[in-house]
């Protein structure tokens, strides 16, 4: 892949993202300081309420009730700001010289719960080969486009409003395999369809940007040597990439 072709409206799409990002990055970075005094502050509140024995049975039940659920909110926050950052990282990052793939799964999900890319109840099963070797990637964009293809899916679960999902790893001889299946509903044919795609002459062009998105993370994919295969119906659909250790 060497080109990308984009309408003045899609790029000027991809420029306000862009330009969203940056600002997310900086308000993450910011943020820091704020929730760490924040954090400071409710542990020596409680521990004031834990020493004044005098307090009216009632206002402390209260007290206690409303400061638990401040620490709550506030372990929320700080865990998604944590995950927002070490996103961030990931992206501006290198990739290491050998990614487990199982761990990337499970950190990819946890951030798309904590962003509620999940907004309807998803039963999401994990069927992890924990003896599976890491994969040395072939190129730069392996991790990256990987996470997109994630977040391209379980949009395609939003949207299509799929119940279950069951992701699967394998250790092969050749190569790491991962497999999303749904059941009940398949996925959608745009993204069934698109996991064929060749770009012509290293070219992608596509009528909309989400297209866009999870043709630039398919291609990024196949050009790191992963191959692609899939089996649907009307009531079940498995997209799966195989992945070469190296």
């Amino acid at each position: 892949m060497t080109k990308i072709e984009l309408e003045p409206q899609q790029a000027v799409e991809l420029l306000s993202a862009a330009s969203i990002g940056k600002l997310i990055t900086g308000l993450v970075h910011n943020l820091n300081g704020p929730l760490h005094s924040l954090g400071i502050e409710m542990d020596v509140m409680g521990f004031l309420f834990s020493k004044n024995q005098d307090l009216d049975s009632e206002f402390a039940n209260n007290f206690s009730t409303r400061l638990k659920r401040m620490e709550e909110e506030f372990d929320k926050l700080n865990g998604l700001i944590r995950q927002t950052a070490d996103r961030a990282e990931a992206f501006s990052s290198p990739p290491p010289a050998l990614i487990n793939f199982n761990y990337l799964i499970k950190e990819e999900l946890e951030f798309l719960n904590a962003n509620l890319y999940f907004k309807h109840r998803v039963e999401t099963t994990l069927d992890i080969d924990e003896n599976a070797k890491g994969v040395k990637p072939r190129s730069d964009y392996l991790c990256l486009s990987f996470r997109w293809l994630m977040q391209a899916l379980v949009e395609d679960i939003e949207r299509n409003k799929i119940e279950q999902l069951r992701i699967k790893t394998r250790g092969e001889p050749e190569h790491f395999v991962v497999s999303f299946a749904t059941q009940a509903s398949p996925f959608s044919p745009e993204i069934l369809g698109s996991t064929g795609y060749e770009p012509a002459e290293g070219i992608i062009g596509a009528s909309d940007i989400r297209s866009i998105e999870i043709l630039l993370a398919i291609s990024l994919l196949k050009s790191s040597g992963v191959l692609f295969s899939q089996n649907a119906g009307n009531d079940h659909s498995e997209i799966s990439l195989a992945l070469p250790y190296e």
